[in-house]
């Protein structure tokens, strides 16, 4: 198979994305949420996360492509993997280095096309974030910061595989885990100016555990109320376990209004589960939340710590 330009430690490159095995599977939602994100923040109909290997490069996570790999030799992302910056082309139509590309010439017909080199913490480029369009296009040099933020989010999950900063309970990241892609999609939406909402849920009625069957009815619920939260908030969110029965969301691009709408959604879907359930102790929760304003940006933190002392506050009113 023909190969395209490859880099001067392509040996060692291989090397780190078999490390990371991240070939093999389906697609990923800790990386589908960051490709919304960019497809939703540029407006864009194509939107990818691609790893690439000594042949081809694998859609790991797209948003608009009919196709789930590239010949290395096709692969415009296989250029920017090769540079340090944002690689923009404007129009590839007019460009002679895409000259003949099917990408181009045929489906998905690309004209605009910008992409980020993607690293693993040893510095290891293995792919590159992209976006696409049909229509010829520019990126501004904020455009371009802001893109570099949200493959600096990837780079970051990628980090996560690596360290683990995952709770296998909930499937979901945990502490460190959740403050670090919370801080990553806050400084998107400073950027781009944009309001953003931190929401922490205490899940009540769930007594230290005394004995086995408690233990086990508090696992239960977590897990109950986990799946209830990922059903409710929208993909694009950030969600993590911050305590033993705490739980925080970021909405990204969101108001105090949105939360309102979901919340009653979650209370009368956790109430259906109660009349079903044969759990001796209802679940029930507490939640409060506290807002972003981008012109007086805070670090997700400190706004999660807001929301934090609300819900202090709430419990104690009773």
């Amino acid at each position: 198979m023909k190969k395209g330009i490859q880099s001067e430690d392509e040996t060692d490159r291989l090397a780190a994305i078999t490390q990371l095995n991240i070939l093999s599977g389906d697609s990923e939602e800790r990386f589908d949420r960051i490709i919304r994100i960019a497809q939703r923040m540029f407006a864009v109909p194509m939107a990818d996360f691609s790893v690439i290997d000594a042949d081809s490069q694998h859609l790991k996570s797209a948003y608009g492509y009919s196709l789930s790999r590239i010949d290395r030799i096709d692969s415009l992302a296989n250029h920017a993997m090769m540079r340090n910056g944002v690689f923009v082309v404007n129009d590839a139509q007019e460009d002679d280095r895409f000259s003949g590309n099917p990408l181009i010439i045929s489906q998905p017909k690309i004209r605009f096309f910008a992409s980020y080199p993607i690293r693993t913490r040893s510095g290891q480029r293995v792919g590159a974030l992209s976006i696409a369009d049909r229509v010829p296009r520019s990126l501004s040099a904020h455009d371009q910061s802001v893109f570099r933020d949200l493959a600096e989010m990837i780079e970051n999950e990628l980090t996560f595989m690596q360290v683990a900063q995952f709770d296998r309970a909930t499937q979901m990241s945990i502490n460190d885990g959740f403050y670090s892609q919370a801080e990553q999609g806050l400084r998107v939406c400073e950027r781009q100016k944009k309001s953003a909402v931190a929401v922490v849920f205490d899940v009540r009625r769930l007594t230290p555990a005394t004995d086995t069957e408690r233990d086990i009815e508090h696992d239960r619920h977590i897990r109950v109320f986990a799946n209830q939260l990922r059903h409710f908030f929208r993909k694009s969110d950030v969600i993590g376990r911050i305590g033993r029965q705490e739980f925080a969301v970021m909405l990204l691009d969101a108001q105090g209004e949105d939360v309102a709408t979901i919340v009653k959604k979650l209370k009368a879907s956790i109430d259906i589960h109660n009349a079903d359930s044969e759990y001796r102790h209802r679940l029930s929760f507490l939640h409060a939340f506290s807002e972003f304003d981008p012109a007086h940006a805070v670090t997700s933190s400190t706004l999660v710590e807001m929301a934090k002392r609300l819900l202090v506050e709430l419990d104690e009113v009773g």
